[in-house]
């Protein structure tokens, strides 16, 4: 089917906006086969020629469109500026004046007026003046590169070359403001220079005025569409602003139009890190190290993402990479040091910390921070107090506040002034909320939370109904899952029972949301209780799957997956697996609740619910409902073990659990802690606290904070029954 003109135009226009800039000249010289005067089509063509470096060419395309339709402005300018680009100086002044009889803005013609003055008069400075300028900044020569740039803005102030260095020797040297200024009068002196809207685009991203940069950027675009800097500043900032889709469309328009640029690859792969698309992340950072081996933030970069892959060797390595390459560089430092207190590896850590004093001597509230922490782990409290003490809040870089706010709390926690560690437990939770990552995914953590609410009804509706038949399994191995609400114990569980010979743990890995997505994430109790053969069989495969990648499946003579949330899928894994056994792990709903509020956790759909305490309460009362009416309705094998009954009467209670497993008692279950410290990674916020002998000061720790309780024991009362407290 043969294009309209109309079309074809519009796909040219669209081309032309992409940086397909060889797509678009051919479709509108096709238009100008057809219509030689289409007004549109020769002013488009013109903008490519001049876009590719062929002014010239533009020049009687510019003139025919202008005949065409004198009553576009758009015309007259683009027309003024291609005659002054050639040198033909005398024809852009009368072209320049008709326009001015014709209508055309006056503030428009201003900046061409200008310019066109500027050559007849001699008055633009000498090309060997801004030879030199730019020389001494390419150079790094900043100190003269500023000196020079001002003197010209002097001698030529009307001519935007020097006020364009004079910005970015500003924004080098941390002078924003000034920076701004300085390249707003570039673009001011000239409009049509797509370099100095993208330049001040920069200056307004790192002022954090973000949609004013993306305006900025996106007009740089318009007039330079091949511009692959732009577009890549233009993906910063739309990251930025958390439109991380755009963003990444930015980025590749980018890569598209300048294969080899490295700045892109890497900012590609933060897009992809913040999508949670963690092995295109790595693999565009790969990218950007194969291009450019020896820039130390692409290697920091990468670090990070190998960290949050759990591969904690490569992480280290990697920033270990950025380092030796840029010893002053302060963030692979701190990255460090947040693999090895993760890690357990403190004694590493303060060495680490040491190491990078003598090397860098920015960001010294994050230093402290971490020195304060490493102090807290050794137990070493008034030396934690004292460290945060010279910490000044506000220099604090914010992914760093909500975790220092954290640690203030457990000190002041240690100290028993409970009502500033509530205070500071607050501010921490406030942190998290002005974080990007959480205003992100704040609407799908609401969605979430409306989903569980719906199945807890619909469960409760269904159990005034008729009793749900039994199902069997004809499969004889089905996984055993480790459940309970977030900061229940699960994590102690999870490393007692990996200590045992016979029994392989699974922790925190996606097999149930491969099984949901084979289902095609049905979340209706109704539809999950009407799921035929087929699609169960199809949802076991990818279950299984997924289980093989992280363990010896079906050779472990006992898995067990362990993600406590899995408790709000208990319909769908009676379904899928009916003869599974539960192992659910309860804590005082008091201190489970609060222990939540009080923890910083990796945001995701569901973990962004742990942030509001109000929240926090619906949800456990949400998720308990759920186990408990599934188990009543589904029959389920349950077993349930308090956490206050474990550490008070370990071994009865454990051998209580291996019972229910069919297993007998190992005496090295009692050294479970060596089982922790041997594990490279523990990954939830109990990584600190399992390497620990048993302890009793976090039971009950609610009692401390209950007055601020207190609107929440009506709410809570069923569970304190149910569960016996």
């Amino acid at each position: 089917m043969e294009l309209t003109v109309d079309q074809a135009l519009q796909q040219g226009i669209a081309a032309h906006k992409e940086g397909k800039l060889q797509d678009a000249e051919r479709l509108y010289r096709a238009i100008l086969q057809a219509q030689p005067n289409h007004p549109d089509a020769n002013h488009n063509l013109g903008v490519w020629a001049v876009a590719v470096g062929r002014p010239l060419e533009a020049i009687p395309l510019f003139k025919l469109a202008l005949e065409t339709n004198s009553q576009r402005e758009q015309f007259w300018l683009s027309y003024i500026d291609a005659l002054i680009k050639v040198e033909r100086l005398d024809e852009a002044k009368r072209v320049l004046v008709e326009g001015k009889r014709s209508g055309v803005s006056l503030d428009k013609l201003d900046a061409l007026n200008q310019r066109l003055s500027g050559r007849l008069s001699g008055a633009e400075p000498p090309q060997d003046q801004l030879n030199h300028l730019l020389e001494h900044y390419k150079a790094g020569k900043l100190e003269k590169a500023e000196e020079f740039a001002k003197l010209l803005t002097q001698q030529f102030p009307k001519h935007p070359f020097g006020w364009k260095v004079l910005g970015a020797v500003y924004q080098q040297t941390g002078r924003l403001g000034e920076s701004l200024a300085a390249k707003q009068k570039s673009v001011e002196l000239s409009p049509q220079d797509a370099e100095a809207h993208s330049n001040l685009g920069n200056t307004l991203q790192e002022l954090g005025r973000l949609e004013e940069a993306e305006a900025s950027l996106r007009q740089a675009i318009a007039l330079k569409p091949d511009y692959a800097e732009a577009h890549n500043n233009l993906g910063n900032t739309l990251q930025a602003l958390g439109s991380l889709d755009e963003a990444e469309a930015s980025l590749r328009q980018a890569i598209a139009l300048k294969p080899d640029y490295a700045e892109a690859h890497n900012n590609l792969g933060n897009t992809l890190q913040e999508l949670g698309r963690l092995d295109d992340a790595e693999a565009s950072y790969r990218k950007a190290i194969a291009l450019k081996p020896d820039n130390a933030k692409t290697h920091s970069n990468l670090g990070v993402t190998l960290q949050e892959l759990g591969r904690l060797d490569d992480a280290e390595a990697s920033y270990r990479k950025a380092i030796a390459l840029k010893p002053d560089f302060a963030d692979p430092h701190l990255n460090l040091c947040e693999t090895l207190e993760q890690t357990n590896a403190v004694d590493t850590l303060l060495l680490t910390l040491e190491d990078a004093k003598k090397k860098t001597h920015t960001m010294k509230a994050d230093f402290l921070y971490y020195r304060a922490l490493a102090s807290a782990r050794k137990e070493r409290y008034a030396e934690a107090d004292t460290l945060v003490s010279q910490i000044t809040e506000d220099e604090v870089t914010k992914i760093r506040k909500a975790p220092y706010y954290k640690l203030v709390g457990d000190l002041r926690h240690n100290n028993q002034d409970y009502d500033a560690a509530f205070f500071a437990y607050k501010n921490s939770n406030q942190a998290v909320k002005a974080e990007l990552e959480y205003q992100r995914l704040e609407k799908e953590a609401d969605r979430y939370f409306e989903v569980q609410r719906n199945k807890a009804q619909k469960l409760a509706e269904l159990s005034m109904g008729s009793p749900y038949p039994k199902r069997l399994s004809s499969d004889a191995r089905q996984p055993t899952f480790l459940v309970g609400f977030p900061r229940s114990g699960t994590t102690l569980l999870d490393t007692i029972l990996r200590t045992h010979s016979k029994i392989s743990i699974v922790e925190e890995r996606p097999m149930l949301a491969e099984m949901h997505s084979a289902l095609g994430d049905l979340q209706e109790v109704s539809d999950i209780e009407f799921i035929d053969e087929h699609d169960l069989s199809v949802a076991s495969n990818a279950y299984r799957e997924e289980l093989a990648r992280h363990t010896n499946w079906p050779n472990e003579p006992l898995v067990i997956d362990k993600l406590p949330l899995n408790l709000v899928h208990a319909p769908l894994i009676y379904q899928v697996f009916p003869e599974a056994k539960f192992i659910l792990a309860l804590r005082h709903p008091f201190d489970c609740t609060m222990s939540c509020w009080m923890q910083r956790f990796k945001l995701n759909n569901a973990m962004a619910n742990m942030v509001d305490l109000d929240r926090i309460v619906d949800f456990y009362c949400v998720a308990m409902d759920i186990f408990h009416l599934s188990h009543k309705r589904y029959g389920l094998d349950v077993h349930r073990i308090r956490y206050e009954d474990l550490i008070e009467d370990f071994e009865a209670e454990t051998a209580s659990v291996l019972r229910f497993l069919g297993l007998d008692w190992e005496p090295n279950l009692v050294n479970y802690q060596a089982t922790a410290l041997a594990r490279r990674s523990i990954g939830t916020p109990s990584h600190s606290q399992v390497i620990k002998p048993i302890y009793k000061t976090a039971s009950y720790r609610w009692k401390h904070y209950e007055k601020h309780l207190e609107k929440y024991k009506s709410q809570l009362a069923p569970w304190f029954e149910e569960y016996g407290y």
